[in-house]
């Protein structure tokens, strides 16, 4: 009898069969996996950098030196915008001729400072002179920016955009710039990436047109205030602009005091100072009735609280419509004497024979020399009356002070009883 033969090993269970299953396919499946991940990263990463390097190379084209002065010489070319006047508007024609003197001289030596203190109207004379042909001058106003950022919206003005893939040591290797012994940090890098440019593109624009553009940077007290170190190289850069006769740079400075800042820099013997004064008081009061203030009240508020200070008569022609003239003077009296007690002993103030009491009395009546208000008040003094919030003294080109305002001398005069024997 045959011995049967050995039954067949049994069929692996399903679940037995998985692993090696899974082991084999998922090993497929995840070079399949990592292969098309990476062939997406390597498309993605290629159209990246194509990308990148087309707008590198197209804001290079964009933004070559070429084409950065091409845009400056034509905004000089252009000139600024300038806004139309006002209706209440006071042409003031002998202060516009002085303005247009300086801004298109016929010979340039010097550069010129146009000084006036903060209200006079400084700033719509200068605007005047540029409106009737602003080709070849750029006007710019300093703000309450921070530092940092003087010479960008100056740029910006002059519609200068230099290469941003540059960094500024960079770009001003590229177009032989040096830091002129300033440490190499903003502002100072920004101004002479700024600077290098700027003089071949008036040089360009004194070829060209026969005579050398202007760029006006006004409220240059602004910088003062925050940095009078770039006040100074902007200065110097003003002074060699005007000694080689390449570009009349004027400087318009809002506050009078901040001609002693001026004056700290050397580059301040090759300045042209010149003042703009306030309105005479037929042009104020024309200004106050175009405002519709009545003549009759016009006339009283410009005699007792404004005289031609554009800023005062602006505000009167708001106050005026629901205070009087007694309630407003009354009030900024009180402001000026509030100001002058925070500064002067009481007892100096008052005392008929002190040199402080004299000397403020004394300037009820005009202006006196710098030696003499010094000798009276004392420098420090005299500092923290041209820094009050109310300001009390006002200083001059011609080395003079006066009171402020013509609400500042009668109140003064009336507070220290100025009219006794």
């Amino acid at each position: 009898m045959s011995t049967p033969a050995p039954a067949a090993a049994p069929a692996a269970a399903p679940d037995q069969q998985q692993p090696a299953f899974r082991r084999v396919f998922g090993f497929i499946g995840g070079a399949v996996a990592n292969t098309v991940a990476t062939f997406i990263i390597l498309v993605v990463a290629a159209f990246v950098a194509r990308h990148v390097l087309d707008n590198k190379n197209t804001i290079a084209k964009t933004h070559s030196p070429e084409v950065v002065q091409a845009r400056m010489l034509a905004r000089f070319e252009a000139g600024s915008v300038i806004p139309p006047v006002r209706k209440s508007h006071i042409d003031r024609p002998d202060v516009v001729a002085m303005l247009e003197g300086v801004l298109r001289p016929k010979e340039m030596t010097r550069y010129p400072v146009v000084v006036g203190e903060t209200g006079c109207g400084k700033t719509s004379a200068v605007l005047d002179a540029i409106r009737p042909n602003r080709t070849g001058i750029v006007y710019h106003i300093v703000k309450s920016e921070v530092l940092v950022s003087v010479p960008g919206l100056l740029a910006g003005s002059l519609a200068f955009e230099p290469n941003q893939f540059k960094f500024a040591d960079a770009y001003l290797v590229d177009r032989g710039a040096t830091l002129k012994d300033k440490p190499a940090e903003e502002p100072f890098k920004s101004w002479e990436a700024l600077v290098a440019d700027l003089e071949i593109v008036a040089a360009q624009f004194k070829a060209k047109h026969g005579h050398p553009a202007t760029l006006v940077i006004d409220a240059v007290d602004m910088i003062a205030k925050k940095g009078p170190e770039l006040l100074h190289v902007i200065q110097d850069f003003a002074k060699s602009a005007a000694d080689a006769n390449l570009l009349n740079v004027v400087l318009v400075t809002s506050d009078g005091s901040t001609l002693p800042a001026l004056k700290e820099s050397s580059a301040m013997t090759r300045a042209r100072v010149v003042e703009v004064g306030d309105l005479t008081d037929q042009q104020a009061v024309t200004y106050l009735v175009r405002r519709d203030i009545h003549e009759d009240l016009a006339k009283r508020a410009v005699a007792e609280i404004a005289g031609g200070r554009l800023i005062l008569l602006n505000n009167l022609a708001d106050d005026l419509q629901f205070k009087t003239v007694e309630q407003i003077s009354t009030q900024l009296s009180i402001q000026t004497a509030d100001s002058l007690q925070d500064v002067i002993d009481y007892s100096e103030m008052h005392n008929a024979t002190s040199a402080v009491h004299k000397s403020l009395c004394d300037l009820t009546h005009g202006a006196l020399h710098i030696d003499i208000v010094h000798r009276a008040l004392g420098k420090d003094l005299t500092k923290k009356l041209l820094a009050t919030n109310i300001n009390i003294l006002a200083y001059h080109p011609n080395d003079t002070y006066t009171l402020h305002s013509r609400h500042v001398q009668r109140s003064v005069s009336t507070l220290l009883n100025c009219t006794r024997p």
